[in-house]
């Protein structure tokens, strides 16, 4: 008798410990797949391959509110698209929208926060090209993976000829040079680029005369709409918050404290 009791406080006591070094039973890691691109403010990879940027305080508000811990992964772009809907070795996709690369979503179930963010792109160009007619475009630039859909009629009739790059900087610089007639991006983070890394403010400049387009951030994922539609309702919760956040990242008005 006296053994058992013996026994069954050591078991106690050891359920015990165990439970008080798990840590909190709702604690749940996620794996959010982000793009390894310098596209800062909406979101970067540093040199020490750390997620940065306007997208990177969001998910982290949002998992913080639930208990979540989100730990991201930098891949290309069309390795990306592959580890969500392939692979499945991804959670989450940030940034994400149903109108890019259509064709690889054929068939998936694929569930859709809402808007996190709706920025523009559209072609930058040297100051003295701004306000020339689309017909005297021959060149555009894109980050590979990107999908400059005002343009795809032209691309896919080889009036305007593409040129692609890992990177925005490299294709910026084409642009300053004069090898390309202009590069396809957001113009924030064209114009952080410009002025921060490659020290030439104003050396291009958007043309709202040629196409361009509002395009929408998203979080997707095929695993888990449950929590996607966690964080749209979070994204509903915190509109005044983001609008604060978008104006310290020069993409909005204002200035705020992240939410608790």
């Amino acid at each position: 008798m006296y053994l058992r009791r013996a026994l069954l406080a050591i078991l106690v006591w050891g359920s015990t410990v165990s439970a008080a070094y798990a840590g909190p039973a709702a604690a749940r890691v996620f794996v959010v797949g982000v793009e390894n691109l310098q596209y800062y403010p909406l979101h970067t990879v540093d040199r020490h391959n750390e997620y940065a940027g306007f997208a990177r305080e969001v998910l982290d508000a949002f998992a913080r509110r639930h208990g979540y811990t989100f730990r991201y992964v930098p891949l290309p772009i069309n390795r990306l698209y592959a580890s969500l809907l392939k692979e499945h070795t991804v959670d989450f996709k940030y940034p994400d929208n149903p109108k890019w690369r259509e064709e690889l979503r054929a068939g998936a179930t694929i569930s859709y926060s809402d808007v996190v963010v709706t920025t523009e792109e559209g072609a930058m160009v040297l100051p003295q090209h701004r306000g020339r007619p689309l017909a005297q475009l021959k060149t555009l630039g894109t980050a590979l993976g990107f999908t400059p859909w005002p343009y795809q009629d032209a691309i896919d009739s080889k009036t305007i000829t593409l040129t692609t790059s890992s990177g925005f900087d490299s294709l910026l610089r084409l642009a300053l040079a004069g090898h390309i007639d202009a590069v396809y991006v957001n113009v924030d983070v064209a114009n952080h680029m410009l002025e921060d890394q490659l020290k030439t403010p104003g050396g291009l400049q958007f043309d709202p005369g040629l196409p361009h387009a509002r395009s929408d951030f998203r979080m997707s994922t095929v695993r888990h709409p449950e929590i996607v539609q966690q964080f749209s309702q979070f994204l509903q919760q915190e509109r005044n918050w983001l609008q604060q956040l978008r104006g310290r990242y020069k993409i909005g008005n204002g200035n705020g404290a992240p939410p608790r």
